[in-house]
């Protein structure tokens, strides 16, 4: 089990503000069966260079390392990249990407998408061979004109991430179970920010879908999520 979208490194973001919690949430990961988490603290474009953001992920963990044990989970660098014009030639993203993978993890902008955004996801992709995944696209259909945006950014090989608190409650887990569905690489993370409001609950999350969408949809999940992480060049086993 991997959890591809979580704030648990110390300090970076609005997730974990020290080393202590960010364990504790490693336990309760290993407690649901998780092996390996993937640290995606927010990057934002405005705020930080890519070189001063892999600083400070670096200075995290290192502060996260005496902590850790081999009964946690293992910790795989990454971020949550915020969306920004001029993305698709920006250079250097391979240092933000999913550890050795060429797979940004992305947020779109929490506003109406337009075209432009949508012809530089597609030059990520099919231009610069980046693996994209939409993370929790759940967030961003409350407007038509978004859900008709989504749908064509789904014809790209791209994954939608879905958060597992959207299953976990009545009001949108319809939605989040329609989009796994049309998703072409469907993918399922926790976006865990602390112990409280937001803990780790993929396992919770991977319940849901396994009884409503069954066993061989949780195994698809599974392998696209190990293809995507696969280090640049080699497939997932």
């Amino acid at each position: 089990m991997l959890d591809l979208h979580t704030h648990i490194l110390p300090g970076m973001d609005d997730g974990s503000p020290d080393p202590e919690i960010s364990a504790a949430m490693l336990r309760l990961e290993a407690g649901q069966g998780v092996k390996a988490i993937c640290a995606s603290s927010h990057y934002y474009r405005r705020q930080n260079s890519i070189e001063r953001f892999c600083q400070r992920r670096a200075r995290a963990l290192e502060r996260l390392g005496p902590l850790l044990s081999p009964e946690l989970p293992r910790v795989i660098p990454a971020a949550e990249v915020a969306f920004f014009s001029g993305i698709s030639e920006c250079p250097g993203l391979e240092r933000i990407c999913i550890g050795e993978s060429r797979t940004l993890l992305l947020e779109m902008p929490f506003a109406e998408w337009n075209d432009f955004q949508l012809e530089e996801v597609a030059a990520l992709v099919l231009d610069r061979g980046f693996g994209v995944i939409l993370a929790h696209p759940e967030r961003f259909c409350g407007s038509r004109a978004n859900r008709e945006k989504l749908a064509q950014l789904g014809q790209l090989p791209i994954g939608w991430q879905i958060n597992a608190s959207a299953l976990l409650h009545w009001r949108s887990r319809k939605l989040a179970l329609e989009l796994l569905r049309q998703a072409r690489r469907p993918l399922l993370a926790s976006d865990c920010h602390n112990l409280g409001l937001r803990p780790p609950n993929l396992n919770e999350g991977r319940t849901v879908v396994m009884q409503k969408l069954g066993e061989a949809f949780l195994a698809r999940m599974d392998q696209n999520a190990a293809e995507l992480i696969a280090p640049a060049g080699e497939a997932a086993s």
